[in-house]
């Protein structure tokens, strides 16, 4: 209705003429909006599912087995990315101050699709565990504490058109672990809707930026529209 009307009052050259601004201003911005979704990424979600230190069980008498069987899983929530990982490296302490590792693993750099769930089972031998320590405090207080951490480098696709450049990626989680060997992962809701949070504000950032791209556009469209009736 508008180009009919503006053909009736400025004629066809500059119903033209608008076409094009449009088409030249919209492109831009169109690819701009493109690059702005894929910028912006959900971490992966990092859950340690279990903990098992067999020397810690009383009820096995195993003191000298100083191993420790993990199981963790990396969820990917982005819904268009998969996500790129260098090598992983797994660092476990005896306390959440990170003054001693006790034990650390490596994976290998590997890929994981939209909306999937990596998981990974393995034991690593804990020779820097001071047993009789840790049995000590387990007795005292009931636990004890350990930190697991995880660090990386991720980059993200967008349907494999291309990669981000690489971005740390770091977490840590603080488990308890009795006289059973097991370990207390009752943060487990916590790690998640932690995610869920940042993946939130990290989408309501790029909804305003765009609306303000959006709003600017308009504004130096309706301008270039001025001076060409004029």
């Amino acid at each position: 209705m508008g180009d009919v009307e503006d053909l009736r009052r400025y004629g066809a050259d500059y119903v033209v003429k608008k076409n094009m601004i449009r088409i030249c201003c919209s492109l831009p911005l169109i690819l701009l909006g493109i690059v702005l979704f894929n910028t912006f990424h959900v971490p992966p979600l990092f859950q340690l599912k279990r903990l098992y230190i067999p020397a810690l069980d009383k009820s096995l008498n195993t003191s000298t087995n100083a191993t420790i069987t993990f199981h963790f899983s990396l969820e990917n929530l982005e819904p268009y990315s998969k996500i790129y990982y260098d090598p992983l490296n797994i660092t476990f302490y005896d306390s959440p101050n990170q003054n001693n590792s006790i034990a650390e693993f490596t994976l290998p750099d590997f890929f994981e699709r939209e909306q999937s769930d990596v998981d990974y089972s393995g034991t690593v031998n804990a020779a820097g565990l001071d047993l009789e320590t840790a049995k000590s405090e387990i007795a005292t207080n009931g636990f004890k504490v350990f930190r697991v951490a995880l660090a990386t480098s991720v980059r993200y696709d967008f349907y494999g058109f291309w990669k981000t450049g690489r971005s740390g990626y770091s977490r840590s989680v603080d488990v308890k672990i009795g006289d059973t060997g097991d370990a207390n992962l009752g943060t487990g809701i916590l790690t998640w809707v932690l995610a869920i949070l940042v993946g939130l504000m990290l989408f309501f950032l790029v909804i305003v930026i765009f609306i303000f791209l959006f709003i600017l556009f308009l504004r130096c469209m309706y301008f270039i529209l001025d001076r060409v009736r004029v």
